[in-house]
């Protein structure tokens, strides 16, 4: 699956019906005064960021945060610790950098953006700025297509690569967590976030862990999924998931 680069901020249209030209000649105005395309989403540009800091400020109860149902996915490297003390380190810097590359494109091809880069771990949200009416789909099928490169690092690299996914699905809140870090725009955080990453944590290497919630969205698509009781750290009940194994 691919999609080509948006002329438009993607972002910035679903959000506010305001074509803000993100790629050629006439993005130069919109360069001038700032704009750029976000790292997060080569479809999406800074000015959703801005967008996001206004609507903060015209909270009346002065809160820096905001809530917006969305699909969270945490993607994790497995055995990253066991690989940098048995591989030289160019080869360990190719391997962190193609799992970090993998996840972008499958991200981003469907719509998602890469919220956070934490270590080897990578967190991901749809349906923010770019709503979807089907983002809980585009997230689940996010996941398997990342299982299905991580085969392509060890055909690559000769190495054989785990990767562990875990999503949830549910309002999310999305916002600065402190007046610390200025560099940083927006960040999820949350319950929803938190049972994502548990999730993630849980996955056996190879697998797209998912909470019931998210299979009922998916369920036609994996109708012979593993159901499995999860005792999750930090989580008060035993959470019913599902398995989502990658085809061959």
């Amino acid at each position: 699956m691919h999609k080509s680069r948006s002329m438009i901020c993607k972002g910035c249209w679903s959000q506010l019906h305001a074509p803000v030209v993100i790629r050629g000649p006439l993005s130069i105005p919109f360069r001038l005064v700032g704009l750029r395309i976000s790292r997060m989403n080569p479809n999406v540009c800074t000015m959703c960021e801005k967008w996001f800091a206004r609507i903060i400020r015209f909270k009346k109860w002065g809160t820096k945060q905001i809530g917006v149902p969305a699909t969270v996915l945490f993607a994790d490297l497995r055995g990253y610790t066991s690989l940098s003390e048995s591989l030289d380190s160019p080869q360990v810097a190719r391997i962190l950098s193609r799992f970090y590359e993998n996840c972008a494109s499958a991200i981003w091809e469907r719509d998602g953006i890469v919220n956070k880069l934490i270590g080897d771990a990578v967190l991901a949200l749809f349906n923010w700025p770019i709503k979807q009416g089907d983002h809980v789909q585009q997230a689940v099928m996010a996941g398997i297509e990342l299982q299905k490169r991580s085969r392509e690092i060890h055909q690559i690299e000769g190495v054989s690569v785990g990767i562990g996914v875990g999503i949830q699905v549910g309002d999310v809140a999305i916002g600065e967590l402190s007046e610390f870090c200025k560099d940083y725009t927006y960040t999820a955080f949350g319950p929803v976030v938190n049972l994502a990453a548990r999730l993630q944590g849980a996955a056996q290497p190879g697998e797209v862990l998912v909470t019931e919630e998210v299979y009922r969205h998916v369920e036609g698509l994996f109708p012979e999924a593993e159901s499995r009781v999860c005792h999750l750290k930090g989580i008060d009940k035993p959470v019913n998931a599902h398995v989502l194994h990658v085809k061959p």
